[in-house]
């Protein structure tokens, strides 16, 4: 996903206007080629009509100079800032720019900068309201919960096919993005995926683990205290960042279709003997493609079918 160029232009007023301005809020800027024509006004007036529904959140970009945006904006009652790209830098960069002539064109970006929707080329009436169809759509997605998280369960019913090493990979990449104190990065990974390193790790599952002797990866995630801050009041974030890292893994293997199902039921001495590990063994995940279900037990399969168990928010949050 593209972001809009790091920019400073000078709006109606004379004052400078930044990409940093942007940030923080959902947006619209749009360019047009000439302040005052006939498409150029229409669609000032339009976007202008629906200024509170874009939160007044709208910005005109166009080559002219501030003493015509100015006159321009006063003589419509525009309720928006307009922006004077003179040298065509910014519509350059977006690539809206040919033969020397802006095109006109419109960007919807997000709080962080990025171009979620563009229209290159545009046929000014209606195209506001079509702006704002996918404008107030787009606030809506962001405003959900992440679909990956919603589907995320600790499935048991893994298939034992092999799980390409890209993969594999994509998923510690996903962790290694995670905060930490002080940028510490506590994490340690050991992915185990052949096979006669997963059968000396199946030694160390604790019964009820069974399933997870038919998945086709099982990492390994340890740490240690002195890899991470070690504050007052005995503040060992170490556990608390691995966790963190451990999260963004999940997330990251719903979305590929991956099950990865992190477990307590092993014996973490046992892990670290085998593997030579120095430290502490924070979780085993499983990963591995989900649907199949003839492995497990009965109370497993009806767990495997389960709605979603969760406590209500009142009970695990307060709002003061």
């Amino acid at each position: 996903m593209k972001k809009i160029f790091e920019f400073s232009l000078l709006d109606e007023e004379g004052q400078p206007f930044t990409f940093q301005d942007l940030l923080g809020n959902y947006s619209v800027i749009y360019f047009y080629p000439k302040a005052g024509t006939s498409g150029c006004t229409l669609e000032a007036q339009q976007f202008n009509e629906l200024f509170e529904q874009f939160d007044g959140h709208i910005i005109g970009v166009s080559p002219g100079s501030v003493k015509a945006l100015s006159s321009f904006r006063k003589k419509y009652g525009l309720k928006f800032k307009l922006l004077s790209d003179s040298k065509k830098e910014l519509a350059q960069a977006l690539g809206i720019v040919k033969d020397g002539k802006l095109i006109r064109s419109t960007f919807i970006l997000d709080p962080w900068g990025r171009i979620r929707k563009e229209w290159i080329n545009v046929k000014v009436d209606g195209h506001a309201r079509q702006v704002l169809e996918v404008y107030r759509k787009i606030k809506e997605e962001d405003f959900s919960i992440n679909p990956s998280i919603l589907q995320r369960r600790a499935f048991r019913g893994l298939r034992n096919d092999p799980i390409e090493d890209e993969k594999l990979l994509r998923l510690i990449e996903a962790a290694h993005l995670a905060p930490s104190c002080f940028n510490k990065q506590p994490w340690r990974f050991v992915v185990v995926r052949s096979k006669e390193n997963l059968k000396k790790l199946h030694e160390a599952l604790s019964s009820g683990n069974y399933w997870m002797k038919y998945a086709p990866a099982l990492i390994i995630v340890h740490t240690r205290d002195d890899f991470d801050c070690q504050l007052s009041d005995d503040r060992n974030y170490a556990l608390f960042d691995t966790g963190l890292a451990v999260g963004f893994l999940l997330v990251q293997a719903t979305q590929m279709g991956l099950v990865a199902h992190p477990v307590a039921g092993y014996d973490p001495i046992k892990v670290k003997e085998l593997f030579g590990i120095d430290g502490r063994i924070v979780t085993l995940i499983a990963v591995g493609k989900w649907g199949r279900f003839e492995q497990l037990n009965e109370k497993h399969l009806e767990l495997e079918r389960s709605p979603r168990n969760r406590r209500e928010i009142s009970e695990i949050a307060e709002f003061l």
